[in-house]
């Protein structure tokens, strides 16, 4: 009766008992997680246009966007353009818009919103912040 009571102690002694939480880090074998951020900024050489993109390592990659008439400047579009930065030459408007992993690069007179016309995509790291380069 005694070693039967032992046996009972013993098996729901121990199966009360919770596991160590897993955590993630260093040595824990599990792949850490680190946050994206990427900086988009425009190059203009002369009259050519191009659209930076900067990742969190330092590595940049540069998309043509074509030649434009005129001087070339970077400008801070209107908030109805839902840009996050643009570029402006003789009448014509370059803005980069982020919608969820994309950057789209379109192009307007800058008045209205609904009349320009994509000229590319590119792909971002999925979750990534996209901040304003220079």
């Amino acid at each position: 009766m005694r070693r039967l009571a032992i046996v009972l102690l013993v098996v729901f002694g121990c199966s009360g008992k919770s596991k160590p939480a897993a955590t993630s880090g260093a040595g824990s074998g599990s792949q850490a997680r680190y946050a994206k951020k990427i900086s988009v900024g425009w190059g203009i050489e002369g009259t050519a246009v191009f659209l930076q993109i900067t990742d969190e390592t330092g590595k940049q990659t540069s998309y043509p966007l074509g030649t434009y008439l005129g001087e070339c400047k970077i400008m801070t579009p209107s908030a109805d353009m839902k840009a996050v930065t643009g570029v402006t030459c003789m009448g014509v408007e370059l803005d980069a818009v982020v919608s969820g992993d994309e950057i789209i690069v379109l192009k307007g007179n800058g008045t209205d919103p609904m009349a320009r016309e994509e000229i590319t995509r590119i792909a971002a790291p999925g979750g990534a912040a996209v901040v304003v380069g220079p």
